[in-house]
């Protein structure tokens, strides 16, 4: 009976984490993401759903969640600023109930930490992963309307998710997640390898630019991390030195030769609107830099909102570029609150890959850290409401500061 329970929990969870990534029944209900936002009801009840069931479980351990809860302040405090940040909203009614949709986000978050460890969550991402997969080559197959063909390409891959871009960001953390599990794990290696290829297939079907590169610099972190950080200072110091110093100069090349560049493989030097959208969205910031707009509220159909749009002559969902969103959300104040504690958390990652390194696990703190730095340089995912990588960040955090592993 103990072992049908702990399936069926680890079933359950994998449901939930299906859900923040993103389900198969959302193309099929909104007729391949036709619909509206506000019409997709569906969505609303399954985080609904997610909810409830991470209040229920964390009740039945709510000792041991309450110990992982106590572990790091800054994460709370951030969510306190966002809850602070209705009182000067632009709507407070939208941030309180967005306030509340990312208190049960992180409150999953709770339990994944309290419940499993790091590497046991990582592998319940591996199964729901290796699900998503399947599920966006069998839609490909199958429905290719519904998955493949977004604005401007018409070849470019989406699976079952609304856009491309969301494709390419979901699978370049699916490469991570795997090859992190087959350089640290013994069992089913091969299995593991086969989902790392098939989310680097996936990355490049959807045909964004950023994810590929994302998904190399992804793993080419991992084997920089587990080489360089276990050598004496004396070696480490001068090889990160010269690493940050070559980075910043094949960075500063790519910028210069960037139409040549971009321009090779059929992109432009806007990123995709991007460089439109990002000063207009400075000019909004520099209107409330403290404190911001409020959270959640800035893109919904704001008349602030619209002047960014009729700006850039799109309608861009949110910033693509989640430290400026936090900015306009939460202003200065916010970002502030955030880079104090990324910051602590990473160079307690790097000290704990040094001190503990019979732990595998420490590695994935840094690795993520870095996804979570890259991603967010053209997307927004950063304290995102109902978001997987939001989670997997608190849980990141949480995980490394309770050692012992959670029993039922």
């Amino acid at each position: 009976m103990r072992k049908f329970l702990i399936s069926a929990e680890e079933i359950v969870t994998i449901i939930c984490l299906m859900i923040y990534s993103g389900t198969p029944l959302e193309p099929l209900m909104t007729h391949g993401f036709t619909l509206k936002e506000g019409d997709r009801l569906i969505d609303r009840l399954l985080f609904t759903f997610t909810y409830i069931v991470s209040l229920s479980l964390i009740t039945l351990r709510w000792k041991k969640a309450s110990y992982v809860f106590s572990k790091d302040k800054f994460i709370w405090i951030l969510l306190g600023v966002c809850t602070l940040s209705s009182f000067w909203s632009l709507d407070s009614d939208t941030t309180i109930r967005r306030v509340l949709g990312l208190a049960g986000t992180m409150l999953f978050g709770v339990y994944l930490a309290s419940r499993y460890t790091l590497k046991e969550q990582l592998k319940l991402c591996a199964y729901m992963l290796g699900i998503s997969a399947f599920m966006c080559i069998l839609f490909a197959v199958l429905i290719p309307q519904y998955s493949i063909g977004s604005a401007g390409d018409p070849t470019s891959w989406r699976g079952i998710y609304q856009q491309k871009n969301i494709l390419g960001t979901r699978f370049v953390l699916g490469g991570g997640i795997f090859f992190f599990l087959a350089m640290t794990t013994r069992e089913n290696r091969w299995v593991l390898w086969f989902g790392y290829v098939v989310s680097g297939l996936l990355v490049l079907l959807s045909k964004s630019t950023t994810s590929l590169g994302n998904f190399i610099i992804i793993t080419a972190a991992f084997l920089i991390y587990y080489r360089i950080l276990h050598l004496k200072y004396k070696v480490m110091i001068p090889i990160v030195t010269l690493l940050s110093t070559v980075g910043i100069a094949l960075y500063t090349w790519f910028i210069s030769q960037a139409d040549t560049i971009l321009g090779s493989v059929g992109k432009d030097t806007t990123l995709t609107g991007r460089a439109e959208l990002w000063p207009a969205v400075l000019q909004m910031i520099a209107k409330r830099p403290w404190l911001g707009y409020g959270y959640g509220v800035f893109w919904e159909d704001s008349s602030e909102s619209s002047i960014v749009v009729q700006t850039v002559q799109w309608n861009a969902p949110n910033a693509h570029n989640g430290f400026l969103d936090l900015w306009l959300a939460l202003g200065l104040l916010g970002v502030f609150v955030f880079a104090i504690g990324f910051v602590i958390n990473f160079l307690r990652a790097i000290y704990l890959v040094r001190w503990n390194q019979t732990s595998d696990e420490n590695l994935w703190l840094l690795v993520f850290f870095t996804y979570t730095i890259l991603s967010n340089l053209t997307e927004t995912t950063l304290l995102d409401q109902n978001s997987l990588e939001w989670i997997l960040y608190v849980t990141a955090i949480l995980s490394s500061k309770f050692p012992t592993r959670a029993n039922m």
